[in-house]
């Protein structure tokens, strides 16, 4: 009983954990919506619930995560009607756009409703992976080692507040490795039906998300060898992966012309690119496993090459997709910390493995010196590992809670700029009253000359470091880009820039 409270207390406080560093922050940018992404799923998953059409016209990703937010309005409606707030769905009010990631909240609470259900797949995340670890290994502590790695992790708090698919592909990602792992263990009908289920619900989530369908049969080869593809288990498992997936993706079939030209459009968008997250992508991805998670990645690696060299099935098992997803994504031109997220519990489960198997090599060693030492060492490289993922997502939260240009801009252009003066923004920009000001959104201020401008009666110009700032940071790639935004930073009149919170905003005289 001591040993099953004193293993309760201590996921309890590692799900603690995550829940805190998870909600600091949560309304950093309320009542405006600084991602750029957020405000179109919120359109999307609101359509469902108040049209009732389940079809979200929109398949740049798959339909569950838009269904499961879809859902959450449920009780978010009741509760309201109940207190008077709102008399039918339509009450509900979306967010306004004037360019991307230039938006407000008429309904602050909204996007907190759907912040909320991502940070609750990002604790269960955490919660699997501590099972994962637990059953894996036979041994409490690698869930808990695992399970803490990813409670503290940059990446996978940063991500699960936000409304996008990628901390649910995760979590689903990480639920169909545990019952595939049942599967070499155990071998069951209702594992092979749940892990089928599952590895379906991750590519409804992300297209991507289907290659964790490798682990299902790589565990379903282990457990009968040469046997395996005469078992009828495998089949019913990858029957059901296609159902689960048309089940929640179900416009694949009822909207196929729909369907396809989306898929088409973003791998076509990973595949050529996209200005400020594309090129160098392997190197991209090392150096931003070194700056999140340095050594616990490195640990991750050497089990992998100490599960191959010791033929440990379990560590192959578990190896398979984060190599093979590894590969798949550096394969892109496209890269960012999004794509890389599905790959951190498992590479802290291994992270997790490989420290267990270390200590247990040191306590081995048979000279009490070296055994020091190593103790010493083991220890410093551990408080090591775990120092950065800390201390950078502290980091990051102090910085995203401080605030920043886009908001002393916003306050400034609404004090000081003449009422109806004509504005145009680029994306990234503050979010200027359309009430009080004439505002036109662009992607970018260069998508025209500055001819252009002063033919159309511009009185100002809004730029963002959100948007420029990317071109900048890789001036041989972008040359061009960059003589666009000098012509413009030359031939107008710079009123004032704002620097605060390290993001800057530019506003120039047009006339």
């Amino acid at each position: 009983m001591k040993k099953v409270n004193r293993e309760s207390i201590t996921i309890a406080i590692i799900l603690l954990i995550a829940i805190s560093v998870r909600m600091w922050g949560i309304n950093y940018d309320l009542p405006y919506v600084y991602h750029p992404d957020e405000p179109v799923y919120i359109i999307i998953s609101q359509n469902i619930f108040k049209n009732g059409d389940l079809n979200p016209h929109f398949f740049n990703y798959p339909s569950l995560f838009f269904y499961i937010n879809a859902l959450a309005y449920i009780p978010y409606y009741l509760f309201g009607k109940l207190i008077g707030v709102f008399d039918a769905p339509n009450n509900i009010l979306p967010p306004i756009s004037l360019a991307m990631g230039v938006t407000k909240a008429q309904m602050p609470t909204t996007v907190l409703l759907g912040r909320a259900v991502t940070i609750l797949f990002g604790t269960g995340t955490v919660l699997l992976t501590y099972f994962t670890g637990k059953q894996i290994t036979n041994r409490t502590v690698a869930g808990v080692l695992a399970g803490l790695m990813l409670a503290i992790s940059p990446t996978n708090v940063w991500h699960s507040r936000l409304i996008t698919p990628d901390t649910f592909v995760t979590f689903f990602a990480i639920a169909a490795f545990l019952a595939s792992l049942l599967v070499y263990r155990q071998g069951k009908n209702w594992q092979y039906s749940i892990a089928g289920i599952c590895v379906g619900l991750t590519a409804s989530t992300k297209y991507n998300g289907g290659i964790v369908v490798l682990p299902l049969i790589l565990a379903h080869i282990f457990r009968y060898g040469k046997k395996s593809f005469t078992q009828p288990k495998l089949y019913l498992a990858l029957f059901l992966c296609v159902v689960s997936f048309l089940v929640t993706t179900p416009y694949a079939l009822l909207d196929s012309t729909e369907f396809w030209k989306d898929l088409k459009f973003e791998a076509q968008h990973y595949a050529t690119g996209h200005p400020g997250m594309e090129g160098n992508t392997l190197n991209w991805y090392l150096q931003y496993m070194g700056k999140t998670a340095g050594i616990l990645y490195i640990f991750a690696v050497l089990e992998i090459l100490r599960g191959i060299y010791s033929r440990s099935k379990e560590v192959i098992l578990l190896s398979i997709f984060p190599v093979v997803y590894f590969a798949f994504i550096s394969s892109f031109v496209v890269r960012n910390d999004r794509t890389f997220l599905p790959l951190t519990p498992f590479l802290f489960l291994l992270s997790a493995s490989f420290l267990i198997h270390l200590i247990s090599w040191v306590r081995e060693l048979q000279s009490k010196g070296l055994r020091q030492l190593a103790i010493t060492v083991v220890a410093c490289l551990s408080i090591a590992g775990f120092a950065l993922p800390i201390s950078k997502t502290i980091a990051d939260t102090v910085r995203l809670t401080t605030v920043n240009s886009r908001e002393t801009a916003r306050v400034w252009i609404n004090n000081n700029l003449p009422a109806e003066a004509k504005i145009a923004i680029e994306s990234y920009s503050p979010f200027i009253d359309p009430s009080r000001f004439s505002v036109q959104g662009f992607k970018r201020i260069t998508d025209h000359v500055p001819k252009w401008y002063v033919e159309q009666g511009f009185d100002y110009l809004v730029f963002s470091e959100g948007m420029y700032g990317r071109f900048y940071r890789a001036p041989e790639q972008y040359k061009n880009e960059i003589s666009q935004y000098e012509n413009l930073f030359s031939r107008f009149d710079l009123v004032k820039i704002f620097t605060d919170g390290g993001y800057e905003i530019r506003v120039y005289r047009v006339k």
